[in-house]
């Protein structure tokens, strides 16, 4: 928020004058890029990076949709300078009734091998200039790698059964809903399309559609006096030994076997190892991937956090009871074809008050756009090194 803030301040003040800029012949957007993708901390590269954005702002329209296709959520710094540089583009080409290259447009839109986020920026500005003709290429998006996207299809299939189910075709909403439900990935919609289908007397498997983990093997209480367990490496973090017993904060502790039931693949710990405070939990799970690429453990947890696959953290938040939501936290990870090992660490505070008792968390493996990847759970005994 703090870079978006302050680069909405400075196009503020650069107004009219960087519309005004002396258009360069620009054969290559990504070399002008290049300031910008140099700006470093305590705005170090900035003025370089301002003269850049006066140079793509002031591109004419045939660049737009390689200016566009630099829009990569990935590269947040990028993102954010573009946005308004693009904008600057499609507003000046209106003040000078000068056409969009809507056809290009259009077929960015449709590349799917293309950044998600350029695209569905892309797709805004063909609503704005045709409307027509972006409404027909969202049926084409109920699979898209963009959950935005995807989210807009989704969305016209819902209101597509709904009509049926209003129309007493009970079997063609059915049909529908569950067309929808199998590609839906926002909870929202998927929470909608669910509670309609059981409506209708289907059957719905939210876990399952998820992709959430729900056999853990669970270990603890280990202490967390004054927060000290969240940075504290506990035998569990050297080496998983599903056999071996611990010097916990409150006597010998061993490994529990745990499949939760709950239709959001919640883990209650509570329940578990008993209300503790002041205490650390470690959570371990084997899973086998039949692919090797990039996948997102998604996770949802009140209270700290970190995060470990094959042994190497990639996630860590150190704050207590800050709320709950599915997918709060998400860490891209590398899952190698075969066995992969997941281990969560989770810490409870002191605090008494009603809503500072929860002690729970959740996770789920997707691919970007937050649909479920295909994994299975691999069951053992013993050692997990």
């Amino acid at each position: 928020m703090r870079i978006i803030a302050l680069f909405l301040a400075m196009v503020v003040c650069l107004g009219t004058n960087a519309l005004a800029w002396v258009q360069e012949s620009t054969g290559n957007v990504s070399k002008i890029l290049e300031p910008i993708r140099k700006v470093g901390k305590n705005g170090l590269g900035n003025v370089d990076a301002q003269k850049a954005w006066k140079q793509i702002a002031n591109l004419s329209p045939s660049e737009l949709p390689e200016v566009l296709a630099a829009m990569d959520a990935s590269q947040p710094v990028i993102s954010n300078w573009l946005r308004s540089a693009i904008n600057a583009i499609v507003e000046k080409a209106g003040r000078e009734s000068k056409t969009l290259p809507l056809d290009k447009i259009t077929a960015l839109v449709k590349d799917t091998s293309k950044p998600a986020l350029g695209r569905k920026l892309a797709f805004e500005i063909l609503q704005a200039a045709d409307n027509d003709k972006a409404q027909a290429l969202i049926p084409s998006f109920t699979n898209d790698p963009s959950a935005e996207l995807r989210r807009e299809a989704i969305a016209l299939l819902i209101e597509e059964a709904s009509s049926q189910k209003k129309g007493k075709k009970d079997n063609e909403a059915k049909a529908t809903f569950r067309k929808a439900f199998m590609s839906a990935s926002d909870k929202d919609q998927v929470d909608t399309i669910a509670k309609e289908l059981k409506g209708l007397g289907e059957t719905v498997d939210l876990p399952a559609h998820f992709g959430f983990v729900r056999t853990w093997y669970l270990v603890g209480p280990f202490d967390n006096t004054k927060n000290k367990g969240f940075d504290l490496p506990y035998p569990p973090e050297k080496e998983v030994k599903l056999d071996a017993s611990y010097d916990g904060k409150e006597g010998s502790i061993k490994w529990v076997d745990v499949t939760t039931e709950d239709s959001y693949g919640i883990v209650d710990l509570n329940k578990v190892l008993g209300k503790k405070k002041d205490s650390t939990a470690y959570a371990f799970t084997r899973i086998n991937s039949p692919a090797d690429g990039i996948v997102y453990v998604r996770a949802g947890c009140i209270t700290s956090l970190k995060i470990f696959h094959d042994g190497k953290q990639i996630f860590a938040r150190d704050e207590y009871h800050h709320g709950m939501s599915m997918d709060q936290h998400s860490a891209p990870i590398h899952l190698k074809k075969g066995v992969n090992d997941i281990l969560l660490k989770i810490c409870q505070n002191n605090q008494t008050e009603s809503w500072a008792q929860k002690w729970e968390f959740q996770v789920r493996l997707t691919d970007f756009a937050g649909v479920k990847i295909p994994y299975t759970i691999v069951k053992q005994e013993g050692s997990a090194k």
